[in-house]
């Protein structure tokens, strides 16, 4: 009899709101917190996009123009993140903390970051379903879209680059509502001591522990936030700092994160803890994000 061969019987639980696993995650996924939620209702599933050219003021007893739409959809399909641990009878009593939790606490961790890097940072264009490359990244849909949209900053990080990339989104479309930037850990640092021609701090509260902001946004950090060639939870590529619309990042969200907890098996006193999160990504629009890569 193979070893694995485990009782079945217990079924899929969902994490519920307010659990440390769903605290870890939202703690750690840049993505999980300010992206566009999409409920999945199958593998695949389309979500609309539509956009239009504008308002007219029309006169009374004046023809009524005619606008023109653009009606699209773009394609979330669902990706499966699972993984298995198992532990022994003794441990599972012995150990002085509950090891299943910090399983799982440690795998929502884990996720979180691959996650992440899979929607914010691969470099090339998604392969698929069950592939490494399961999405096509906001780093590589932005640079798809205009190469201009990616700048490397050669060197030090400035306060003109910053502007810039918000200047360049203020200009190119009706973005400015719903702005956010999201950034590596590892701009925390040249951003705390970035300063304007007039010496003054970007960053306020620079050496607080409140919710850091730049030039009236928000600042959501995610170690995920690195270019990769593919999807992992510990990259190692160029840091990026990414300023863009959040309805512009669709989350599908299919399956958990949930886990389910196997019976003893009678012939080793084993049980095991399954997690499984399934989750489609996609960028409505390329254009609606500015990214500097710190090179």
């Amino acid at each position: 009899m193979a070893r694995t061969d485990l009782n079945r019987t217990n079924h899929w639980v969902a994490e519920q709101q307010g659990s440390e696993v769903l605290t870890k995650l939202y703690a750690e996924s840049a993505v999980e917190q300010v992206a566009r939620k999409v409920k999945m209702l199958s593998d695949a599933y389309r979500v609309p996009r539509f956009a239009h050219t504008g308002v007219d003021i029309v006169a009374e007893g004046a023809q009524i123009p005619q606008q023109s739409a653009t009606l699209d959809s773009v394609l979330l399909e669902a990706n499966k993140w699972a993984d298995r641990f198992t532990i022994s009878v003794e441990d599972e009593r012995d150990a002085v903390i509950d090891a299943f939790a910090a399983y799982k606490a440690s795998w929502a961790s884990a996720f979180a970051k691959e996650l992440d890097n899979a929607c914010l940072g691969v470099s090339a264009a998604a392969t698929g379903p069950g592939t490494s490359v399961p999405f096509t990244s906001v780093y590589a849909a932005a640079k798809a879209a205009s190469a201009g949209n990616v700048v490397l900053t050669a060197g030090a990080l400035t306060y003109e680059m910053l502007n810039d990339a918000f200047a360049g989104l203020e200009t190119a479309g009706d973005y400015n509502n719903d702005l956010v930037i999201i950034a590596h850990p590892t701009f925390k640092g040249y951003l705390r001591n970035l300063k304007d021609s007039a010496g003054l701090r970007v960053v306020t509260e620079p050496l607080g522990g409140g919710q850091q902001s730049v030039f009236g946004l928000d600042v959501v950090y995610s170690s995920g936030a690195r270019v990769s060639t593919t999807a992992t939870e510990a990259p190692t590529g160029n840091p990026l700092l990414i300023v863009g619309s959040r309805s512009q990042m669709i989350l599908g969200v299919r399956d958990g994160v949930e886990s389910a907890i196997s019976d003893f098996r009678w012939d080793y006193d084993e049980r095991e803890v399954k997690m499984r999160a399934r989750r489609g990504f996609a960028v409505g629009d390329g254009n609606a994000f500015r990214i500097l890569e710190k090179s």
